[in-house]
């Protein structure tokens, strides 16, 4: 407990002149305990909720199968991922490119892609920006 003094004045009954009295005034201090546990309550109520939610997510490249052979100028690729977020390719592990949902799936017109070897991966990004889940790579030749 704090403790702050306050000087009080007193006049004597027999003179005039006024004399300070020391006094000490107790001031408890306030806990707010139950703020504090139920904060903790929501916040684990929270992160058991979005965990569930990561383990319930999926995406997975449909289309092409894998070791597909692809030839033409242009492909569309179709991603089955859960609804928790937006779905994002990527090439070769290169940069992220969005995908559009259309028909229950996600899609990405691929247009003018070189010869060889090409990996790809997909990954679901929540609504927060975090990554939520990411797909396994899809390996296919592109001739």
């Amino acid at each position: 407990m704090a403790t702050k003094k306050v000087k009080k004045v007193v006049k004597s009954e027999s003179s005039s002149a006024v004399k300070p009295v020391a006094k000490k005034k107790v001031v408890a201090k306030k806990k707010s305990v139950s703020k504090a546990v139920s904060t903790k309550k929501v916040n684990s109520s929270a992160k058991s909720k979005e965990l569930e939610a990561k383990k319930n997510s999926y995406v997975i490249v449909d289309y092409p199968v894998e070791n597909e052979t692809i030839a033409g100028n242009n492909y569309v690729l179709r991603i089955g991922a859960s609804t928790d977020g937006y779905v994002e390719v990527s090439f070769n592990s290169g940069e992220w490119l969005p995908c559009r949902f259309a028909s229950g799936y996600w899609w990405f017109d691929w247009n003018y892609f070189k010869s060889g070897n090409v990996t790809i991966a997909a990954r679901i990004v929540g609504s927060d920006g975090k990554v939520v889940k990411l797909s396994d790579i899809r390996k296919c030749k592109v001739s």
